[in-house]
């Protein structure tokens, strides 16, 4: 079980396949085995690539530290950036989802010359999750000592759906509650890295991503019909695109 010290917490990691690498980031409450590993992701990947898949801090077997200092996009950007030093890997394609694909972003803002091209999958505007202070409302729901006492919909299913995958709540708690907002795109220069958004076509959380394209020089959308923000990422379209998409990335 690969393990990597980033700054005295331990995080746990995957390493499959040879040639150039994938760094697969995944979402929030979630683990890398459960997102890339059981819904083939890795294994279709690896057949040409390396694919480094992470388990960020607060999720898996990584650590779980219980304080919001301790998340941030600070630190989960330097456990990432510090992992692929740890490997050695100077440059990497690069797959998020969902609150993965938050992070992806702002390693392509923080570290341009890192990654050759990103798939940004689960994420866009306008969905559930932009509405003012819900991260913030699943961060009380996930720290709440009676369950019962949760009003706010989606932070109850955010709730019941931690619970069954035996998260560590205070740590996700901390983590969500830690989460900043994207940055104004619209005052940056136009992203250069090409960049493929990929997202079920009936995911309601995070909305349509079509409307972050101005911002980026390179970019389409890809939607996996009939998908939801669960389940988009167990369809074979889903990995199909991504492949396709790294098989004809710029050097």
């Amino acid at each position: 079980m690969p393990i990597f010290d980033s700054r005295g917490h331990h995080i746990h990691y995957e390493d499959h396949g040879r040639g150039d690498a994938i760094l697969l980031v995944h979402g929030f409450g979630a683990h890398a085995r459960a997102l890339w590993g059981d819904t083939g992701i890795i294994a279709h990947l690896e057949r040409r690539w390396r694919v480094i898949a992470p388990d960020l801090r607060g999720h898996g077997r990584s650590a779980r530290p219980d304080r919001r200092e301790h998340y941030g996009m600070a630190n989960l950007c330097g456990d990432l950036i510090g992992l692929m030093d740890h490997l050695g890997i100077a440059r990497a394609l690069l797959v998020g989802y969902s609150m993965g694909s938050r992070i992806a972003l702002q390693l392509m803002l923080d570290y341009p010359e890192r990654f050759r091209a990103v798939v940004l999958g689960g994420f866009g505007g306008n969905g559930a999750m932009s509405a003012p202070g819900q991260r913030e409302r699943i961060a009380a729901a996930l720290a709440a000592d009676d369950p019962a006492t949760i009003e706010d919909d989606l932070a109850r299913r955010f709730r019941r759906g931690i619970e069954a995958a035996g998260g560590d709540l205070k740590a996700l708690a901390a983590c969500i509650g830690a989460e900043e907002s994207i940055p104004d795109l619209a005052a940056l220069p136009r992203i250069e890295t090409p960049v493929l958004f990929l997202s079920g076509s009936r995911d309601r959380i995070v909305g349509d991503p079509a409307g972050m394209l101005p911002y980026f020089a390179h970019a389409r959308v890809a939607r996996i019909e009939g998908g939801d923000h669960v389940g988009a990422p167990a369809h074979p379209s889903f990995r199909e695109a991504i492949a396709e998409f790294f098989a004809n990335a710029p050097a």
